[in-house]
């Protein structure tokens, strides 16, 4: 019989930022384990990106072979890839607690549901980052196009921005699925809207006026701009610069993050209240 004496501690953590940095540590570290023993996730995250990206090619080899072309569609897989990631972790960071009975002891954790959230989001989005990659390298392998940058640095600055927005984009989501049980049937209605809207592979001032506002709410368009302005010579997009780009998405990200630490102080509030965020 083990007492209760003989259990490891955990280690004492002082500060409010230390203990949430720890809580993102451990909320990483187990999502990637979990990651690793059910990697169903291949096929969406990585295969389908580029079976997109084989169609599109397929499709406009006809119109032109430039390596900028041919660049703009492998960023755009990437990208699509960094999005179908992130949207599928939104709807599942708290359906897969449903699934496997641990949607109490989440919420006994002393901590809040938003941290937990957040690290999960983190790594999925990280994971989309990584599929982004190999995309890309097997994308630009396949097609045989040169990876010559206008500006590379400015292409790292706008890729890490842009995975910023993408999670505070998912943890926004999650607080949006959170008390649905559609969580599955929402994220795969929005998965191709967000596609185009975005302008993953296309401009996106090629949309229709009406659908332009909609496409200038969601931070990752801004950032899809500035990495291709910082990659493609020549690139013609939206009428703002590379700084504007950035300093927009900035803006929406932290409007997401703040709304979705509102949302969840909210939403785990009424759940704890009414005792039903379990339920399948």
């Amino acid at each position: 019989m083990v007492s209760m004496q003989d259990l490891p501690r955990g280690k004492r953590v002082d500060g409010y930022v230390s203990q949430k940095v720890q809580v993102l540590r451990a909320s990483i570290f187990l999502t990637r384990k979990l990651f690793f023993a059910d990697p169903q996730w291949v096929i969406p995250n990585i295969i389908a990106p580029f079976i997109f990206t084989l169609v599109a090619f397929f499709l406009f080899q006809g119109e032109t072979s430039g390596s900028s072309f041919l660049l703009y569609l492998v960023l755009g897989s990437g990208l699509m890839g960094m999005w179908g990631t992130t949207i599928y972790a939104s709807a599942n960071s708290i359906g897969f607690d449903r699934w496997n009975g641990t949607m109490e002891a989440t919420l006994a954790a002393p901590i809040p549901l938003s941290w937990i959230a957040l690290g999960r989001v983190l790594f999925n989005t990280l994971q989309g980052v990584l599929n982004a990659v190999f995309i890309l390298v097997i994308g630009l392998a396949w097609f045989r196009v040169g990876f010559g940058l206008v500006n590379p640095g400015a292409f790292f600055l706008a890729s890490v921005a842009t995975f910023l927005s993408l999670s505070s984009f998912g943890l926004l989501m999650t607080t949006i699925l959170l008390l649905s049980r559609k969580g599955g049937f929402i994220t795969n209605s929005m998965e191709i809207p967000v596609y185009i809207a975005t302008g993953t592979m296309f401009p996106v001032i090629l949309l229709p006026i009406v659908y332009l506002p909609f496409a200038f709410m969601l931070a990752p368009t801004w950032g899809i701009e500035a990495i291709r302005i910082a990659a493609l010579p020549g690139y013609v997009g939206l009428p703002t610069t590379y700084w504007q780009d950035m300093v927009i998405m900035v803006a929406e990200t932290l409007a997401y993050l703040g709304l979705a630490f509102f949302l969840f102080k909210r939403v785990e509030a009424y759940a704890k209240r009414n005792g039903t965020l379990e339920e399948y």
